[in-house]
């Protein structure tokens, strides 16, 4: 593992400078007292998702500073804001949950977007860069894993007792004591994927030749699909069905696993529990693949390192998720 309410808000629209300039040379503070009310608040996990978006002039415009984050949230004129919140669940949920407690913040109307990069599917359609547009966040560690009689991985979900509400087993979507699995907001989801339709991807020689490596396709386009989220590094053939039956479950079929990251449900499980659930978007470039190559084998894998395209399934991902954010203010205009 690598890396249904309409919202009405009245959004400005966002312009986004590509300038590259030190992170934060023209940014001031906020005023002692004054309210600030994000439109977006775009999350990355780590330094080089973070600098994707540093480099931008536009978010030179004015620092937050927030309590309990690791970095602050750098805003442009029209208050979109990025801020990092280190990698894995624990981080994203502490992140995201100091964000809506502060007290000089209001993000009662503020779209939260998960930006970055992910493990992919050996799929042949889903090439490296290719960008997911997430319709799924879905629970890796939850349910039991463990090796079966025949010492192969397996995995089986949590009993109903130790989820689900009264009379409501199998429902596994936002329950009430566990966060396995969370549709996004259609509301949201469509005119994010309505902006990202015609958006030129970047490719690059490096991607490509991995593509080549692999057997998959070497054009990265935007797709749609399930994430699975999960803080342990993964590799491997047995690994991937077990993401492929867990999204089977947990959806009911209803979504097909795609990408894996270690984020995102962290994210939407603490919106979830102030009632802005139905706030997020997750945005994923694809930056490695989660099996090993043919005539490699997983350990031989773990010595040598993963292959990946990292920084075109981040430049991908920034594409795409300026897009998306344009489109969504201007459709609140």
């Amino acid at each position: 593992m690598k890396k249904a309410s309409a919202i009405k808000n009245t959004f400005l629209s966002v312009a986004v400078s590509v300038a590259l300039f030190s992170p934060m040379a023209y940014a001031h503070d906020t005023p002692v007292g004054e309210k600030v009310a994000p439109a977006v608040i775009v999350l990355t996990a780590f330094p080089p998702e973070w600098h994707a978006w540093t480099t931008q002039r536009a978010f030179h415009h004015q620092t937050l500073q927030v309590p309990g984050l690791l970095k602050p949230l750098i805003c442009d004129r029209n208050h979109v804001c990025v801020t990092e919140t280190g990698e894995g669940e624990i981080n994203a949920a502490v992140t995201v949950t100091g964000l809506v407690k502060d007290k000089s913040l209001d993000v009662r109307k503020t779209i939260f977007i998960r930006s970055g990069i992910a493990g992919g599917v050996d799929s042949r359609t889903s090439a490296l860069g290719s960008v997911y547009i997430n319709n799924w966040v879905i629970s890796w560690a939850f349910g039991h894993h463990y090796l079966s009689d025949r010492k192969k991985l397996a995995w089986s979900p949590p009993g109903c007792s130790d989820y689900a509400s009264p009379k409501h087993c199998g429902e596994f979507t936002q329950d009430l004591y566990e966060n396995l699995a969370y549709k996004i907001n259609p509301s949201l989801l469509g005119p994010a994927l309505k902006a990202a339709a015609d958006v030129p991807l970047a490719n690059s020689l490096e991607a490509k030749n991995l593509d080549k490596t692999f057997g998959i396709s070497s054009s990265p386009k935007v797709m749609v699909g399930a994430t699975i989220t999960g803080d342990d590094f993964w590799i491997g053939k047995e690994n991937q069905e077990l993401a492929e039956r867990i999204v089977y479950t947990y959806t009911h079929g209803a979504a097909k696993y795609t990408n894996t990251a270690m984020e995102d449900l962290g994210d939407v499980a603490a919106l979830s529990r102030f009632g802005l659930a139905d706030h997020y978007l997750s945005i994923r470039g694809i930056s490695d693949i989660d099996v090993p190559p043919p005539g490699k084998t997983e350990e031989e894998i773990w010595k040598t390192g993963d292959l990946y395209a990292s920084d075109l399934a981040e430049r991908n991902a920034v594409l795409v998720t300026t897009a998306i954010i344009a489109q969504l203010l201007k459709g609140q205009k």
